[in-house]
């Protein structure tokens, strides 16, 4: 099994967070608010992770336009085009009323439909190849990925870091984590896993 292989593998294993029982169990309101104070809410950490899984995979891993872009703005119901990093508790909560739930169960189920017909077309010294900074800097800026105040993001991700990087952080360990503190938040809420 090739490197491409087990990221598909491991792909279809972690991607569940809105099937994990806890979380399915979950009421609009559970999904929207928060449990306790600097809890995220659920339906922030879902966009926030198919956020920067699009804009990771789809912008920076092989360049060509996001997911987000299929109309999916104007479905979610919110005006954000960033990937969500560094809003503050207002802005959490705002885009947490806001947002259509089930347009952001279909964006996440687009994301993760693209997320590994990309991985399958990555191969052998593909993965191996840098991600241009200059585009980095054209998506987080220009395009709008990375909010005013949270530039760290846009220097973290420009620093030469190859397309398995990409790959290993924004569709599985990025996910991965916030997949965890919305179980957390479940739990809070009284819902546990079976």
């Amino acid at each position: 099994m090739d490197a491409t292989d087990f990221m598909l593998v491991r792909y279809a294993q972690i991607h569940h967070v809105l099937t994990d029982p806890a979380i399915a169990r979950l009421g609009d309101a559970q999904l929207r608010g928060r449990p306790h104070h600097g809890a995220n809410t659920v339906a922030w950490l879902v966009w926030h992770t198919a956020r920067v899984e699009d804009v990771g995979v789809n912008r920076f891993v092989v360049d060509r336009p996001q997911v987000l872009e299929d109309g999916w703005l104007k479905r979610l119901g919110v005006e954000r085009r960033d990937v969500g990093t560094g809003m503050n508790d207002s802005e959490v909560d705002e885009l947490s009323e806001r947002i259509d739930l089930d347009a952001l169960r279909g964006y996440w189920d687009a994301v993760t439909r693209r997320t590994p017909e990309v991985i399958a077309s990555v191969r052998g010294t593909d993965l191996e190849a840098v991600v241009p900074e200059d585009r980095v800097r054209r998506v987080a800026l220009a395009e709008g990925a990375v909010a005013s105040g949270a530039e760290w993001l846009t220097e973290f991700w420009a620093k030469g870091r190859s397309r398995a990087w990409i790959l290993a952080q924004t569709p599985f360990l990025h996910v991965y984590g916030h997949y965890f503190e919305a179980r957390t938040v479940a739990g809070l809420w009284g819902e546990r896993s079976l």
